[in-house]
């Protein structure tokens, strides 16, 4: 065994390490779903980006970009980064003021409806089996390059491995080895982008950036991007693993500014994963997958021992994103399906098994997915195409909008997925003749029956409002 692939395998018995030692620590539900609230600017910044700097803006973009897409590469990396942006601009104060304990949770108290929750919960599941099957697919793409595996193999491998310690540690887990994945990936990008630009020169890399015409920002006039855009950027505003980083920051300027900062990253990671992707088409021009271009690029311009450092940096990327894939939807459903719908009654103990054996299913299910369709932005668009089309209108406008009622919620979730579930058939089938038209129709219908629902029916009750108006009050203090 080479000594990339020694340090490689080394790094993926550490994680496994820290998730027995910390399974130790968690003894309430509250620890292992959000860390007993008290992630400090540092460790709740990093946990953000390595939740959001994963397989796709590594893998997924330098690929997009050694293939020359730039409407996919650029569409992913201001989408995904604008998430962000927003979140800390406009979600987390409201969000974090409520001290809930999941996404599902905001459903449940707004609306004064715990079947609501446990309705967004399943919604949330759906589309993060999809979120998963990314990152493990990437991970597999890794295993080929270290260690010449066959896909299917490192499917397998790389999903049981993430699944592991997502089930012993929870949240405090992920945190803690977060920080030191995030900063090995930071480390690792800056790295291959030196070496590159040393072996091939910064003159040779600015032509073919010309040639290709990736950095030309004309790409912004292309529907195409906006669509993809709105999709990215807005669809996953609701996503369970990034509000679950706001409710375990410890005060509201933390969850704030670590998605903002969180934010920034991810373009900067993006633009760097791009100019690798055309650098690998410069020096490996006849990749059979353009999703290898970046792990080849590490193995071929790094030095041994190196290589196997950055390459585990890139798994480290992958894996952040993955755990906190795998925890958040199973902390939805064990909270508001079990323990508020099933056995309101359900201790710790039992609260604590049923997220565990949520992310065992879950992860069994994104490794089954990953089979047959190795491609890492797909599962990524598909995810939160689901979350944008369903949950975005309901929780934007109750925040914001004090006449939406549970009707108009209710309404906008349902018909929402309804339509996108049909729009996505009629696309397969070749009604359709553009994917644009399920991944922004369904989401506009959700828009018209959240307006229009509570329009037309009762305004919201005394305990909606109460909601309402302490996600909104301007309230200070760390302990909010």
């Amino acid at each position: 065994m080479s000594i990339d692939a020694l340090i490689f395998v080394g790094y993926l018995i550490v994680l496994s390490i820290v998730g027995f030692v910390t399974a130790k620590w968690m003894k309430t539900a509250d620890e292992y779903i959000v860390a007993g609230r008290r992630l400090k600017l540092w460790l709740a910044f990093s946990t953000v980006a390595a939740t959001w700097i994963g397989g796709g803006i590594t893998i997924g973009v330098a690929g997009k970009a050694y293939a020359g897409k730039a409407i996919g590469l650029w569409g992913t990396t201001i989408g995904f980064g604008t998430t962000l942006i927003l979140v800390g601009l406009f979600y987390a104060g409201p969000l974090r003021r409520l001290r809930l304990y999941t996404l599902a949770d905001y459903f449940s108290e707004r609306f004064n409806k715990k079947w609501l929750g446990g309705l967004s919960g399943i919604i949330m599941f759906v589309a993060y089996v999809f979120a998963v099957t990314a990152q493990i697919v990437a991970g597999a793409k890794l295993l080929e390059t270290v260690f010449g595996w066959d896909y299917v193999y490192g499917v397998i491998v790389s999903g049981g491995i993430i699944v592991l310690y997502t089930v012993l540690g929870g949240l405090w887990a992920v945190s803690l080895t977060d920080f030191v994945q995030i900063s090995i990936t930071f480390v690792g990008v800056l790295v291959t982008l030196g070496m590159t630009m040393a072996i091939i020169g910064p003159d040779q890399i600015s032509i073919k950036l010309s040639e290709t015409g990736l950095f030309d920002p004309k790409f912004i006039l292309a529907f195409d991007f906006w669509a993809l855009f709105l999709v990215l950027g807005l669809g996953d505003i609701p996503a369970p693993d990034l509000m679950q980083r706001v409710f375990a920051s410890k005060d509201v300027k933390t969850a704030k500014l670590s998605a903002i900062l969180g934010g920034i990253s991810y373009y900067f990671v993006g633009v760097i994963s791009a100019i690798i992707g055309v650098s690998a088409a410069i020096l490996l021009p006849n990749l059979s997958d353009p999703q290898l271009a970046y792990p080849m690029m590490i193995k071929m311009v790094l030095p041994a021992g190196v290589a196997g450092l950055v390459l585990s940096g890139l798994m480290a990327a992958v894996m952040s994103n993955a755990d906190s894939m795998l925890l958040a939807p199973a902390s939805v459903i064990a909270k508001n399906i079990f323990k508020d719908l099933i056995k309101p009654g359900a201790s710790d103990r039992e609260l604590l098994m049923v997220s565990r054996a949520v992310v065992l299913v879950l992860g069994i299910a994104a490794i089954v997915t990953a089979l047959p369709k190795p491609d890492i932005l797909y599962w990524l668009t598909l995810a939160f195409d689901v979350l944008f089309a369903s949950l975005f209108f309901p929780l934007t406008l109750g925040l914001y909008w004090k006449r939406l009622n549970w009707q108009g919620a209710a309404a906008g979730i349902i018909g929402g997925a309804i339509a996108r579930m049909i729009l996505e058939y009629a696309l397969n089938a070749g009604v359709l003749p553009e994917w644009w038209i399920a991944s922004l129709g369904a989401p506009a219908i959700s828009a018209i029956l959240t307006i229009a629902l509570s329009l037309v029916t009762a305004p919201p009750g005394q305990k909606e409002l109460e909601v309402f108006n302490k996600a909104r009050a301007k309230m200070v203090g760390t302990t909010q």
